[in-house]
């Protein structure tokens, strides 16, 4: 009996023995290939000293001087939108609203004018009220909508979410265990599934039939829909994708894309789906910073431009003779000024 509990306790040593040095050795690896730092994405972000948080009128916006009253021979596209159509992490002259401005410019051979309204953490609702105080003053000839799935949350929501995320953060203790590359990487990608199936049923439940933020977005785009028919004005809902997850068709929140499809449409909307147009990329190549930032980079808002520059031509009418050609793909792609900063 001696000898059978001898071996036995031989074999555990050894078990205990072969799973730390398997644990030590997959320690070593995780901290030589350094899989716990942040890696940047493919992409070599602009650095913008942080010009891309500022405004740049003396309307608070980030945008160029624009006289509200609407200059002789000029045409204008008011765009509305939030973070996205500011351009938070890109140089002014990169964002969609601008590239656009140089682009119909000299594709309709006419001198054209992009408003940008766009202010960081906008709602649907605000831009309503936006629309109806300000922005039509500005005698548009159309209106751009940048639209993100964010936009209806409930402001409610909004906070406790926050506030969740406060204290998840900084409820976290420091412990030896910290020290461990393996667990720290094991810790990170646990966290990673956790949070991305909260952020998923989050945003499905943002857009249940009965959800307070959804219902009232349904309501905004109503009013926006008939402000912009009593002036007899066409107007643009360009839906962006959620860029931080995969765009292919393992893509989260398609169904939602159909909903704000569904009301935009109805609201008398000329709808443009983005998600087409960034189909099969890799998300974290279109955005600020795969690691921190997820809004869209120079490339996204390039995409974004060359397709609403198309769906533009099927709701405002030319007003003269001018041959499309090739420079207003190349303005797009090569902005010939940059915008102060």
């Amino acid at each position: 009996m001696d000898a059978v509990a001898g071996r036995r306790r031989l074999e555990i040593l050894l078990l205990l023995g072969s799973t730390a040095l398997v644990l030590l050795l997959a320690e070593a690896a995780v901290r030589l290939f350094g899989l716990t730092e942040a890696r940047p994405s493919g992409y070599a972000p602009v650095n913008t000293g942080h010009r891309s948080l500022r405004e740049n009128n003396t309307r608070g916006y980030r945008d160029l001087e624009r006289a509200q009253a609407k200059p002789a021979g000029t045409r204008r596209l008011l765009s509305l939108g939030d973070s996205f159509a500011w351009g938070v992490g890109v140089e002014l002259a990169d964002t969609y609203p601008h590239r656009l401005e140089r682009a119909l410019t000299r594709r309709r051979r006419e001198t054209w004018e992009v408003v940008n309204l766009a202010l960081p953490g906008m709602k649907t609702t605000d831009h309503a009220v936006q629309l109806a105080d300000e922005g039509i003053e500005y005698q548009p000839d159309v209106v751009l909508l940048g639209y993100v799935l964010n936009d209806s949350e409930d402001p409610a929501a909004a906070e406790s979410r926050r506030a969740a995320e406060w204290s998840e953060e900084h409820g976290l203790t420091p412990s030896l265990l910290d020290r461990s590359a393996l667990l720290r990487l094991m810790r990170g990608r646990i966290w990673a599934t956790r949070e991305n199936r909260r952020r998923v049923s989050g945003y499905r439940s943002m857009y249940d039939e009965k959800a307070p933020g959804w219902i009232a977005g349904r309501a905004a785009l109503q009013r926006m829909g008939r402000l912009c028919r009593e002036h007899g004005v066409p107007w643009v809902v360009a839906i962006f994708p959620l860029f931080g997850n995969p765009l292919d068709e393992g893509y989260p929140f398609a169904e939602i894309h159909q909903k704000v499809s569904q009301a935009a449409s109805a609201a008398g909307a000329k709808v443009v789906d983005l998600l087409p147009v960034y189909r099969g990329r890799r998300w974290d190549l279109l955005v600020v910073d795969g690691v921190a930032d997820e809004h869209p980079n120079e490339i996204a808002h390039r995409m974004a431009a060359g397709a609403l520059l198309k769906e533009l031509d099927a709701v405002v009418p030319w007003t003269r003779t001018g041959a499309e050609g090739p420079e207003a793909e190349e303005e797009i792609a090569s902005p010939t000024r940059p915008g102060p900063q």
